[in-house]
């Protein structure tokens, strides 16, 4: 899979899971007019399972989202330096 199409996928669903998680604590501290809006799907109760379940999911992707570069320049690094050995080697 090309890094791009990678990067692509990382940046959309943090940019989702970002959306549903500033909605579930919009919904936890503002259930009335959340309910509302939402004909009664987002409850109180429920905004604040979601939201808490969503904690870990969103600084694992915002992690990766931010090392992402980084660590694809690495892994290109040694992917050329390895290369670069087996060469050497034949």
């Amino acid at each position: 899979m090309n890094p791009n199409s990678v990067k692509r996928i990382i940046d959309w669903t943090l940019y989702a899971v970002t959306i549903v998680y500033l909605l579930t604590g919009l919904g936890i501290t503002q259930y009335r007019i959340t309910e509302r809006l939402t004909f009664g799907l987002l409850s109180k109760s429920f905004s604040l399972n979601i939201h808490e379940n969503l904690l870990v999911p969103f600084l694992a992707l915002l992690s990766i989202h931010l090392l992402f570069r980084p660590i694809i320049q690495i892994y290109s690094a040694v992917r050329k330096d390895r290369a670069g050995l087996t060469n050497n080697i034949l």
